[in-house]
């Protein structure tokens, strides 16, 4: 089939296009053996935030020279199609297609697509939506550029206030931001969603009230809507606030719930039940799926799970340490799914029940220790195109794939450096061959490998003693290519957007909405799904994201 891709010119004057006035700064980079400059001729400043940078603007997004905003659309010359809102949803991920998209061979050629904050910090992965009505239309959907959430300021530290910022994708500029006065957080990391169904999303944050770090939600354009100001106070503050939040409909009655550690609230910020963690834990990122098939979501921390009421489900501590992340995807031969779990102790894997499969083991030969060691957020993809989903995570000084417990499962490792933080990592197959390419940034570098042999693609240069950040790909300014993002907290501006030269990356979904993200549990216009599909018997993925065409998801077929 020919490539599924047509520009609609009549929607160009109604959805943001490319604007050529960008700036530049030169960033190191490292492409395998060979080093290259990045950066444009133009510079522009930004009030409040330092300076916004920007590269050059070579507008070749496809072999035939058409430019601006790409609408993934399959075209049947000689049928007649239904019209089709390419400004709206009508995906329900319930399905997922094969990609058949591709882009040439030679096409990695990373580049600074734009960088923000100059002389700031983040320690907070980065967030990608549409919060702005970009082309003035009224509304705020697909049409319109997705902007970027950046949790950041000059100086970050446990129990200090950021600026929330939210950047225009294409730009770089920042629309507007929320003030440090609203007492965010700078290590908790937020999440978005439309919690209240009034067709637009909010964004629910970690904030330090009188020393005890509670919710806040604030609507699309950055007004308050709610403040909890009665519950948290009696957990460990420390371990609370370098938590994450998540946004997910548990008992599938059309009324999103919000989930921060071991909490869950309603989408007014009232306390629904709170479970005590036993010992508690930094850096928790806590997720949800329907695992026992009842057709309501198990709330899934490290050690334990929880039915949507609260109730018990399974517990594993003191087997399982209280500081440990868990990650849901179909890891082995039955189609139940798995629930991979990093914790200090090494890696776990559990059966859907919370029954032990195997570990703790570490099979890089690092050795376990404290809980800095080896939990990190994790990532489940198929690195090496065989069909299979692989799992990936680190430890202090390796990155890895895995295929199983055992040192002879490791399909490859690479050395990094992260001994004083829990930093994670990405996939993403962007050039559609059906390998995808892995990413990773520790306290020094961001960097992109292989995903079939490790071997390193990209080095670029970052800072940060790491949290639980971690880079996150999004098409980030709706031309049918994906981007990278990555924050720094040190030696670089505080976040960097990273695109091919040449825009002919895959185009990869339009939104990154939590750190515990996985595809099927939010649409592309923000919407929490009542029912979310599987996402393990889908695409079989978690902390990456998806392939679109023709306005759904898709998967790559494997290479051959």
């Amino acid at each position: 089939m020919d490539k599924r891709t047509i520009v609609i010119a009549a929607l160009l004057a109604a959805c943001s296009s490319k604007n050529d006035d960008r700036g530049s700064e030169t960033l190191g980079i490292t492409i395998g053996n060979d080093s290259i400059s990045t950066g444009g001729d133009d510079d522009d400043d930004d009030d409040d935030d330092g300076t916004v940078t920007s590269g050059d603007d070579d507008d070749d997004d496809s072999a035939d020279g058409d430019t601006g905003i790409k609408f993934d659309l399959e075209t049947t010359p000689d049928a007649e199609l239904p019209p089709v809102d390419v400004c709206k949803v009508t995906d329900d991920m319930n399905a997922v297609g094969d990609c058949k998209d591709q882009a040439p061979a030679d096409s990695f050629t990373p580049d600074t697509q734009w960088t923000f904050g100059e002389g700031q910090a983040s320690w907070v992965t980065p967030l990608v939506g549409n919060f702005t009505d970009d082309n003035a239309d009224g509304e705020i959907d697909l049409c319109d550029t997705p902007d970027v959430i950046l949790v950041a300021n000059n100086f970050i530290s446990y129990n200090t206030a950021c600026y929330v910022y939210v950047i225009d994708g294409e730009t770089g500029l920042e629309h507007f931001s929320i003030p440090p006065s609203e007492s965010v957080s700078c290590t908790g990391t937020p999440a978005f969603g439309d919690i209240d169904d009034d067709g637009l999303p909010e964004l629910v944050t970690v904030y330090i009230n009188g020393g005890v770090f509670r919710i806040k939600a604030f609507e699309h354009d950055g007004t308050v809507k709610w403040a909890n100001t009665t519950d948290g106070g009696s957990a460990s503050q420390f371990q609370r606030e370098s938590g994450a939040i998540a946004l997910h409909d548990l008992d599938a009655d059309g009324d999103v719930e919000i989930v921060f550690n071991h909490e869950v609230y309603d989408h007014n910020g009232t306390l629904l039940w709170e479970y005590p963690n036993p010992s508690p834990g930094e850096l928790e990122a806590t997720t949800a799926a329907d695992l026992d098939g009842d057709g309501e979501m198990e709330v899934i921390t490290g050690h334990s799970a929880y039915h949507a009421d609260g109730t018990l489900y399974y517990e594993n501590y003191p087997t399982i340490t209280a500081q440990s992340i868990p990650q849901v995807g179909d890891l082995d031969d039955d189609p139940d799914p798995e629930v991979f779990i990093t914790s200090g102790q090494g890696l776990w894997m559990l059966e859907h029940t919370g029954a032990i499969k195997w570990g703790p083991v570490t099979p890089t030969g690092v050795g376990a220790g404290a809980y800095l060691v080896w939990q990190r957020p994790g990532t489940i993809h198929d690195f090496d195109g065989d069909n299979v989903s692989e799992w990936a995570s680190s430890s202090q000084s390796a990155y890895a794939v895995y295929e199983g417990p055992n040192a002879t499962d490791v399909l490859w490792q690479a050395l990094v450096s992260d001994s004083s933080g829990a930093a994670g990592g990405t996939a993403f197959d962007f050039l559609g061959d059906g390998v995808a390419e892995a990413m990773y940034a520790d306290e020094q570098f961001f960097r992109i490998y292989d995903g079939l042999t490790g071997a390193e693609l990209l080095s670029i240069q970052r800072g940060s003693p790491t949290i639980s950040e971690y880079p996150v790909v999004a098409d980030i300014d709706n031309d049918g290519s994906a981007e990278i993002l990555v924050v720094s907290s040190s030696g670089q501006p505080a976040l960097q957007a990273i695109r091919d030269a040449e825009d002919r990356w895959i185009q990869a979904r339009r939104i990154w909405n939590q750190h515990a993200y996985y595809v099927t549990n939010v649409r592309e216009d923000s919407t929490i799904p009542q029912v979310a599909a599987k996402n393990w018997e889908t695409l079989n993925t978690f902390r990456t994201n998806a392939q679109i065409e023709g306005g759904g998801i898709c998967d790559p077929d494997p290479p051959g």
